[in-house]
């Protein structure tokens, strides 16, 4: 009878360590996993920063005043002659209504 427990007591003790010697195993792998997909997201994130930096620099290009006026005269574009420009004083519409003849003609009619 004691050899019985004897012998249920080493193959609980066998299998407590069998058990633990996995559980040690299986962290292990997981933490192996996680390393290698964390150093993944990271590569991840350097390229997407880089492709960031790339991205902001190509706006900052297009946007430059040489390139603008580059692609301008592409589309046939051309700078206006000198007394073709109009300068807008700032104030609203309203404030230039009735100036023009046109304009006096409309304001007569809705009055």
């Amino acid at each position: 009878m004691m050899r019985k427990k004897t012998r249920n007591l080493r193959l609980a003790a066998l299998g407590a360590v069998c058990a633990a010697a996995f559980m040690f195993a299986w962290q292990n792998v997981q933490a192996v996993k996680l390393g290698y997909r964390i150093e993944s997201m990271r590569k991840e994130i350097r390229d997407l920063q880089n492709a960031n930096t790339y991205l902001k620099k190509e706006i900052d290009v297009s946007l430059s005043p040489e390139k603008l006026e580059t692609e301008a005269m592409k589309l046939g574009m051309v700078y206006p002659q000198p007394g073709a420009v109009v300068i807008m004083d700032g104030r609203p519409a309203s404030d230039k209504a009735g100036r023009g003849w046109l304009a006096k003609l409309f304001l007569r009619r809705s009055s």
